[in-house]
Protein backbone atom coordinates (compact mmCIF):
# COMPACT_ATOMS: atom_id res chain seq x y z
CA UNK A 1 0.00 0.00 0.00
CA UNK A 2 1.76 3.31 -1.37
CA UNK A 3 1.53 6.61 1.51
CA UNK A 4 -1.15 8.69 0.94
CA UNK A 5 1.64 11.28 0.53
CA UNK A 6 3.34 9.39 -2.66
CA UNK A 7 -0.33 8.98 -3.61
CA UNK A 8 -1.43 12.77 -3.34
CA UNK A 9 1.69 13.26 -5.75
CA UNK A 10 1.09 10.87 -7.78
CA UNK A 11 -2.59 12.34 -8.40
CA UNK A 12 -1.26 16.04 -8.71
CA UNK A 13 1.18 15.35 -11.33
CA UNK A 14 -1.32 13.15 -13.44
CA UNK A 15 -4.40 15.76 -13.11
CA UNK A 16 -5.71 17.57 -16.18
CA UNK A 17 -4.33 20.88 -16.24
CA UNK A 18 -5.93 21.77 -19.44
CA UNK A 19 -8.92 22.71 -16.96
CA UNK A 20 -9.30 25.48 -13.74
CA UNK A 21 -10.54 24.08 -10.31
CA UNK A 22 -14.23 23.81 -10.70
CA UNK A 23 -15.12 26.74 -7.94
CA UNK A 24 -17.94 25.87 -5.05
CA UNK A 25 -20.32 28.18 -6.90
CA UNK A 26 -20.09 25.67 -9.97
CA UNK A 27 -20.10 23.04 -7.46
CA UNK A 28 -23.76 24.09 -6.05
CA UNK A 29 -25.12 25.20 -9.23
CA UNK A 30 -24.56 21.30 -10.26
CA UNK A 31 -25.71 20.28 -6.79
CA UNK A 32 -29.14 22.45 -7.47
CA UNK A 33 -29.14 20.37 -11.31
CA UNK A 34 -29.11 17.24 -10.27
CA UNK A 35 -31.55 17.88 -6.99
CA UNK A 36 -34.03 19.94 -9.73
CA UNK A 37 -34.49 16.66 -11.63
CA UNK A 38 -35.19 14.52 -8.38
CA UNK A 39 -38.67 14.10 -7.31
CA UNK A 40 -40.26 15.03 -3.63
CA UNK A 41 -40.46 12.02 -1.57
CA UNK A 42 -44.02 11.14 -1.83
CA UNK A 43 -45.76 11.60 1.84
CA UNK A 44 -47.07 8.30 3.71
CA UNK A 45 -44.40 6.17 1.53
CA UNK A 46 -41.06 4.71 2.67
CA UNK A 47 -38.23 5.64 0.23
CA UNK A 48 -34.46 5.77 -0.03
CA UNK A 49 -32.31 8.89 -1.50
CA UNK A 50 -29.01 7.99 -1.77
CA UNK A 51 -25.42 10.00 -1.96
CA UNK A 52 -22.71 8.45 -3.80
CA UNK A 53 -19.39 9.72 -3.58
CA UNK A 54 -16.21 9.46 -5.50
CA UNK A 55 -13.08 11.20 -2.61
CA UNK A 56 -10.12 11.65 -5.01
CA UNK A 57 -9.49 13.23 -8.49
CA UNK A 58 -7.45 10.22 -9.97
CA UNK A 59 -7.03 7.12 -10.58
CA UNK A 60 -10.41 6.20 -12.22
CA UNK A 61 -11.11 3.46 -9.71
CA UNK A 62 -12.88 6.03 -7.71
CA UNK A 63 -15.37 7.49 -10.38
CA UNK A 64 -15.75 3.78 -11.49
CA UNK A 65 -17.04 2.53 -8.14
CA UNK A 66 -18.64 5.62 -7.43
CA UNK A 67 -20.92 4.86 -10.78
CA UNK A 68 -21.12 0.99 -9.57
CA UNK A 69 -22.60 2.19 -6.00
CA UNK A 70 -25.12 4.37 -7.61
CA UNK A 71 -26.71 1.28 -10.22
CA UNK A 72 -26.67 -1.22 -7.86
CA UNK A 73 -27.12 0.65 -4.81
CA UNK A 74 -30.21 2.40 -7.00
CA UNK A 75 -31.43 -1.21 -7.80
CA UNK A 76 -31.30 -2.44 -4.24
CA UNK A 77 -33.38 0.77 -2.28
CA UNK A 78 -35.59 1.47 -5.56
CA UNK A 79 -33.74 4.73 -5.79
CA UNK A 80 -32.97 4.98 -9.57
CA UNK A 81 -34.45 8.72 -9.46
CA UNK A 82 -33.56 9.59 -6.04
CA UNK A 83 -29.25 9.67 -6.54
CA UNK A 84 -27.31 12.28 -6.35
CA UNK A 85 -23.43 11.64 -7.52
CA UNK A 86 -20.56 13.92 -6.32
CA UNK A 87 -17.00 13.21 -8.23
CA UNK A 88 -13.58 14.81 -7.92
CA UNK A 89 -12.59 12.76 -10.97
CA UNK A 90 -10.72 14.93 -13.42
CA UNK A 91 -13.03 13.43 -15.90
CA UNK A 92 -16.24 14.78 -14.39
CA UNK A 93 -14.91 17.91 -13.32
CA UNK A 94 -17.35 19.40 -15.99
CA UNK A 95 -20.72 17.35 -15.50
CA UNK A 96 -20.60 16.31 -11.70
CA UNK A 97 -20.39 18.69 -8.94
CA UNK A 98 -16.74 18.23 -7.30
CA UNK A 99 -16.77 17.33 -3.25
CA UNK A 100 -15.42 18.85 -0.09
CA UNK A 101 -16.24 18.28 3.28
CA UNK A 102 -18.39 21.33 3.29
CA UNK A 103 -19.86 20.80 -0.15
CA UNK A 104 -21.02 17.39 1.38
CA UNK A 105 -22.68 18.77 4.10
CA UNK A 106 -24.50 21.25 1.88
CA UNK A 107 -25.63 18.54 -0.25
CA UNK A 108 -26.54 16.27 1.97
CA UNK A 109 -28.93 18.92 3.45
CA UNK A 110 -30.16 20.20 0.55
CA UNK A 111 -30.87 16.54 -0.40
CA UNK A 112 -33.00 16.16 3.38
CA UNK A 113 -35.33 18.88 1.70
CA UNK A 114 -36.70 16.47 -0.70
CA UNK A 115 -37.01 13.66 1.89
CA UNK A 116 -40.26 13.73 4.52
CA UNK A 117 -38.37 13.68 8.19
CA UNK A 118 -38.77 10.32 9.70
CA UNK A 119 -40.09 8.44 7.00
CA UNK A 120 -37.27 8.19 4.31
CA UNK A 121 -33.63 6.48 4.29
CA UNK A 122 -30.44 8.62 3.40
CA UNK A 123 -28.33 6.27 2.23
CA UNK A 124 -24.26 7.56 1.92
CA UNK A 125 -21.74 5.78 0.37
CA UNK A 126 -18.07 7.38 0.04
CA UNK A 127 -15.33 5.93 -1.70
CA UNK A 128 -11.65 7.40 -1.44
CA UNK A 129 -8.48 7.06 0.37
CA UNK A 130 -8.33 7.53 3.94
CA UNK A 131 -6.35 8.06 6.68
CA UNK A 132 -6.56 7.25 10.42
CA UNK A 133 -7.91 10.71 11.16
CA UNK A 134 -11.08 10.45 8.22
CA UNK A 135 -12.06 10.22 4.75
CA UNK A 136 -9.93 11.88 2.31
CA UNK A 137 -11.26 14.91 -0.61
CA UNK A 138 -9.15 16.15 -3.39
CA UNK A 139 -10.83 17.81 -5.57
CA UNK A 140 -9.58 18.33 -9.62
CA UNK A 141 -6.02 20.81 -8.84
CA UNK A 142 -7.30 21.61 -5.37
CA UNK A 143 -6.15 21.31 -2.15
CA UNK A 144 -6.63 17.81 0.11
CA UNK A 145 -8.93 17.86 2.56
CA UNK A 146 -10.05 15.07 5.57
CA UNK A 147 -13.69 14.33 6.84
CA UNK A 148 -13.71 13.02 10.45
CA UNK A 149 -16.51 10.50 11.28
CA UNK A 150 -16.93 13.37 13.78
CA UNK A 151 -18.20 15.84 10.97
CA UNK A 152 -20.04 13.43 9.11
CA UNK A 153 -21.64 12.14 11.96
CA UNK A 154 -22.78 16.04 12.16
CA UNK A 155 -23.66 16.67 9.37
CA UNK A 156 -26.01 13.83 8.75
CA UNK A 157 -27.53 14.96 11.87
CA UNK A 158 -28.05 19.00 11.20
CA UNK A 159 -29.82 17.87 8.21
CA UNK A 160 -32.37 16.04 10.28
CA UNK A 161 -32.14 12.41 8.60
CA UNK A 162 -32.97 10.19 10.89
CA UNK A 163 -32.31 7.02 9.33
CA UNK A 164 -29.18 6.34 7.58
CA UNK A 165 -27.42 4.10 5.90
CA UNK A 166 -23.49 4.67 5.47
CA UNK A 167 -21.47 2.49 3.25
CA UNK A 168 -17.05 4.09 3.22
CA UNK A 169 -14.98 2.12 1.09
CA UNK A 170 -11.52 3.57 2.37
CA UNK A 171 -8.62 2.58 4.55
CA UNK A 172 -9.03 3.15 8.65
CA UNK A 173 -12.70 3.51 7.66
CA UNK A 174 -13.58 1.29 10.79
CA UNK A 175 -14.13 4.59 12.92
CA UNK A 176 -16.48 5.71 10.74
CA UNK A 177 -18.60 2.57 12.47
CA UNK A 178 -17.45 3.55 15.77
CA UNK A 179 -18.47 7.38 16.09
CA UNK A 180 -22.11 6.41 13.97
CA UNK A 181 -23.60 3.71 15.04
CA UNK A 182 -26.91 3.88 16.51
CA UNK A 183 -29.86 2.34 16.76
CA UNK A 184 -31.15 3.48 13.40
CA UNK A 185 -28.06 3.59 11.32
CA UNK A 186 -26.26 0.98 9.44
CA UNK A 187 -22.46 1.50 8.78
CA UNK A 188 -20.52 -0.83 6.68
CA UNK A 189 -16.91 -0.05 6.04
CA UNK A 190 -14.17 -1.53 4.29
CA UNK A 191 -11.87 -2.03 7.13
CA UNK A 192 -11.63 -1.48 10.81
CA UNK A 193 -9.76 1.56 12.21
CA UNK A 194 -6.50 0.34 12.25
CA UNK A 195 -5.94 -1.24 9.00
CA UNK A 196 -5.54 -0.55 5.08
CA UNK A 197 -8.38 -1.52 2.83
CA UNK A 198 -7.36 -2.56 -0.96
CA UNK A 199 -7.67 -1.72 -4.70
CA UNK A 200 -7.30 1.76 -4.75
CA UNK A 201 -5.09 1.75 -7.57
CA UNK A 202 -5.01 2.33 -11.09
CA UNK A 203 -4.17 -1.66 -12.05
CA UNK A 204 -8.30 -1.96 -10.48
CA UNK A 205 -11.68 -0.75 -11.97
CA UNK A 206 -12.90 -1.12 -8.57
CA UNK A 207 -11.24 -1.33 -4.56
CA UNK A 208 -11.56 -4.98 -3.54
CA UNK A 209 -14.24 -3.83 -1.07
CA UNK A 210 -16.60 -2.37 -3.82
CA UNK A 211 -16.03 -5.55 -6.45
CA UNK A 212 -16.98 -7.82 -3.48
CA UNK A 213 -19.53 -5.86 -2.47
CA UNK A 214 -21.42 -5.04 -5.08
CA UNK A 215 -20.11 -6.43 -8.73
CA UNK A 216 -21.77 -9.33 -9.94
CA UNK A 217 -24.56 -9.26 -6.94
CA UNK A 218 -28.05 -9.78 -7.55
CA UNK A 219 -30.13 -7.48 -5.61
CA UNK A 220 -33.43 -9.04 -5.77
CA UNK A 221 -36.48 -8.63 -2.97
CA UNK A 222 -35.33 -7.68 0.50
CA UNK A 223 -31.66 -7.09 0.76
CA UNK A 224 -30.68 -9.25 4.37
CA UNK A 225 -27.25 -6.56 4.64
CA UNK A 226 -25.80 -8.99 7.26
CA UNK A 227 -25.83 -11.66 5.12
CA UNK A 228 -24.32 -9.45 2.25
CA UNK A 229 -21.84 -8.43 4.20
CA UNK A 230 -20.66 -11.88 5.74
CA UNK A 231 -19.94 -12.54 1.79
CA UNK A 232 -18.54 -9.66 1.20
CA UNK A 233 -16.26 -10.14 3.91
CA UNK A 234 -15.23 -13.47 3.23
CA UNK A 235 -14.79 -13.15 -0.33
CA UNK A 236 -12.04 -10.04 0.34
CA UNK A 237 -10.54 -12.15 3.45
CA UNK A 238 -9.88 -14.61 0.43
CA UNK A 239 -8.62 -12.38 -1.98
CA UNK A 240 -6.36 -10.84 0.52
CA UNK A 241 -5.39 -14.28 1.59
CA UNK A 242 -4.16 -15.18 -2.13
CA UNK A 243 -2.06 -11.90 -2.62
CA UNK A 244 -0.70 -12.32 0.90
CA UNK A 245 -1.99 -8.91 2.24
CA UNK A 246 -2.96 -8.32 6.30
CA UNK A 247 -6.50 -8.59 6.47
CA UNK A 248 -8.70 -5.08 5.89
CA UNK A 249 -11.07 -6.37 8.71
CA UNK A 250 -14.46 -5.03 7.13
CA UNK A 251 -17.18 -4.15 9.70
CA UNK A 252 -20.50 -3.97 10.02
CA UNK A 253 -23.74 -2.07 12.45
CA UNK A 254 -26.90 -2.41 11.78
CA UNK A 255 -29.42 -0.75 14.88
CA UNK A 256 -32.26 -2.64 16.22
CA UNK A 257 -34.76 -0.15 14.84
CA UNK A 258 -33.43 0.39 10.77
CA UNK A 259 -33.59 -3.59 11.20
CA UNK A 260 -37.21 -2.97 11.76
CA UNK A 261 -37.94 -0.61 9.07
CA UNK A 262 -36.25 -1.88 6.55
CA UNK A 263 -37.89 -4.53 6.65
CA UNK A 264 -41.35 -2.71 6.15
CA UNK A 265 -40.00 -1.17 2.87
CA UNK A 266 -41.68 -2.04 -0.48
CA UNK A 267 -40.02 -5.15 -2.38
CA UNK A 268 -37.82 -3.05 -5.21
CA UNK A 269 -39.13 -3.00 -8.64
CA UNK A 270 -36.00 -4.17 -10.25
CA UNK A 271 -33.39 -6.73 -9.97
CA UNK A 272 -29.92 -6.18 -11.87
CA UNK A 273 -26.44 -7.80 -11.81
CA UNK A 274 -23.62 -6.31 -12.73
Amino acid sequence: MKSLYSLLLLSTLCACTSLPPQTGVESEALIEQQLSQMPQGEIGKKEVFLVVVAGFDAPAVFSNEMRLAAEQLGLAFDAKNRILLLSNSNKDRETLPQVTPFLLQRAVNKLSKKMNGSEDILALYLVSHGTKQGFVFKPNNGSMEIASPYSIQQALKEADTPWNMVFVSACYSGSFADELKNSKTMIMTAADATHSSFGCDATNRYTYFGTELLKNREFSGKVDWNEVFQDTQLKIQQKEKDKYLEHSNPQFWLGDELAKYLASLPKPTQTNTQ
